[in-house]
């Protein structure tokens, strides 16, 4: 099968697999179709660094997610009872080393679902491949996300012109490159999503 018509299958089974039921149990799905751009560190599994005696935040235990390879989105929709078709990519923080997925990530898009906005997290990769910059693939995770968003925009019920992007600490770093340059492709394109605009 050439690839052209294998990435036209896969993103056409991804496609049906994943329509947005308002309300429904998050949806996951990776950013990229194989290996991420650029990506050669072997890791081995992700895993949270939290231990019992790691800092609290308001006294609850937080999510430190490290050794990220395989970037995902996980689409959280509000109730349709008040979904207003937008939506916002959550880029968690963690000085591009670990992701604050809970903190962050999960009760920023609980809060957003609150007022009828989809919340879609980015688990990008860490810890950073680059010293410099630092957040070269976090970027390009990024920008393949919201390209992602758009490309399932009907499918998910949502309005292609009112996705916005939002991050903490590295989160915020990696949400203002990504929109800010969102003209210039931080990776080589891989398929038709690629032709689809990353801006915010």
């Amino acid at each position: 099968m050439k690839r052209s018509l294998r990435q036209l299958v896969w993103f056409s089974l991804i496609g049906f697999l994943l329509v947005k039921l308002p309300g429904a149990e998050p949806l996951v799905l990776p950013v990229w179709p194989g290996v991420p751009p650029e990506e050669t560190s072997d890791l081995g599994s992700e895993h949270d660094t939290t231990t019992e005696s790691s800092e609290k935040v308001a006294g609850q235990r937080v999510i430190r997610l490290t050794d990220v390879h395989q970037p995902t989105l996980t689409v959280y929709s509000p109730e349709a009872s008040v979904d207003t078709g937008a939506s916002v990519l959550i880029c968690p923080g963690g000085g591009h080393q670990i992701l604050a997925m809970d903190l962050e990530g999960t009760e920023v898009a609980q809060w957003l679902n609150r007022i009828g906005v989809t919340g879609i997290l980015l688990k990008y990769r860490v810890p950073a491949r680059h010293k410099d910059p630092l957040w070269k693939s976090a970027v390009q995770d990024a920008q393949r996300s919201m390209r992602l968003v758009r490309a399932h925009a009907a499918q998910w019920r949502l309005d292609p012109d009112r996705m916005g992007i939002l991050g903490f600490s590295a989160g915020g770093q990696t949400a203002v490159i990504s929109a800010l340059s969102h003209q210039k492709v931080a990776y080589e394109p891989l398929d038709a999503v690629d032709d689809l605009s990353a801006r915010p």
